[in-house]
C-alpha cells in the first residue's frame, strides 16, 4: 500500500502581513461553525496582521475585523498564499 502526503499551508505557517484566502478547514463540524460564527468562510481573504507574544495568538484581519485565533485553531484553517503585489509568480 503507498501513503500519499500532501502538504497543505494553514493560517499558521503565514508571515505577519501576509494575505491568503481560505480554502478549507480541518476538523468537524464543531470547528466550521465556530469560524463561521467569527466571520471566517471559505472564499474570504484574511490577511495575517501580527502574533501574539510568547506563542500567543495568531491575528487576523477578515471583512474590516481583527479576530484572534489561538494558534491550534489557525493549524485547522487551510489558506493559500496571494501574491504581493509586485512579486515574481515564478520559482526561478
Amino acid at each position: 500500500m503507498r501513503m500519499i502526503i500532501i502538504y497543505a499551508m494553514t493560517l499558521f505557517h503565514l508571515a505577519p502581513g501576509d494575505s491568503a484566502r481560505v480554502t478549507g478547514f480541518r476538523g468537524g463540524h464543531g470547528i466550521r461553525r465556530n469560524l463561521n460564527q467569527l466571520g471566517i468562510h471559505i472564499g474570504d481573504v484574511v490577511h495575517l496582521a501580527g502574533r501574539g507574544a510568547f506563542r500567543g495568538p495568531v491575528l487576523i484581519d477578515v471583512h474590516g475585523v481583527r479576530v484572534a485565533l489561538g494558534r491550534g485553531v489557525a493549524h485547522h484553517v487551510l489558506v493559500e498564499r496571494m501574491p504581493v503585489p509586485g512579486e515574481s509568480s515564478s520559482d526561478a
